[in-house]
């Protein structure tokens, strides 16, 4: 009974031995990435992972980083055995997409420019040219009632007053209203037709595409598993000292 007692003593005690040595020889690294949840990353130029912890065995470790949107980052982790290391990094935005930022920016300006402007202004000559229409047509009304109370009236003094004073005041006014209500309509023309022109120009300009090559620097001769077992995708890989 001793002797089974040793053996299961020793025999457990080997175990734990062994569970612990195992412990021991690795490390974690905890990563704290700007962007939160979209970057990924290539562990010694061969395994490619996206996750927030990572065990490795010990010591200095190759990683590139890479986000959408963002340039590269290469930089050498150190793993201590049987330590979680908290790893702080902010991945920049690369230069193609501040340069798409820039045209997407001008873009939407010039839309609003060729689009809201003409709108704003077509709008305001469309209520410009209804009011004017409509003082055209009581100044018109107005010399009508002229015309008929002269051919109806019998007061010859009445009379006078339209034929000397009245008719010929209300007939300039009515010149005058036709006149604005003529140069209101053909403004409200002009400006239709130049947003309608508009509109169909800001319509086929094309809008700016981001086409992320850092994405495909990051891809390059990075294993990625397919349908047939999977397959290399060729690139070039850039380290960016920052």
């Amino acid at each position: 009974m001793r002797t089974c007692a040793h053996v299961i003593i020793c025999t457990w005690t080997l175990v734990c031995a062994t569970v612990g040595a195992s412990a021991q020889s690795v490390g974690k690294l905890r990563l704290l990435v700007d962007p939160g949840g979209d970057f990924q990353f290539v562990v010694d130029g061969k395994y490619r992972m996206q996750q927030r912890e990572v065990e490795l065995s010990p010591g200095p470790h190759q990683f590139t980083f890479w986000a959408p949107e963002r340039s590269m980052k290469d930089t050498t982790l150190i793993v201590e055995a049987g330590r979680t290391k908290d790893v702080l990094l902010r991945l920049s935005y690369s230069p193609e997409y501040e340069q798409w930022r820039g045209e997407m920016e001008r873009y939407r300006n010039d839309r609003k420019l060729r689009r809201l402007v003409p709108t704003v202004l077509t709008a305001g000559s469309l209520v410009y040219t209804a009011v004017k229409w409509s003082a055209y047509k009581k100044a018109h009304d107005r010399l009508q009632d002229d015309l008929v109370a002269y051919d109806e009236g019998y007061s010859p003094q009445a009379i006078n007053i339209l034929k000397d004073r009245t008719i010929p005041q209300h007939k300039d006014e009515f010149q005058n209203a036709r006149s604005n209500f003529y140069f209101a309509a053909g403004l409200s023309t002009v400006l239709t037709a130049a947003t309608v022109y508009l509109f169909h120009r800001s319509a086929s300009r094309q809008v700016p595409v981001f086409q992320d090559r850092e994405k495909v620097r990051f891809d390059g001769l990075v294993w990625m598993p397919g349908n047939d077992g999977g397959e290399w995708l060729g690139g070039l890989t850039w380290n960016f000292a920052r």
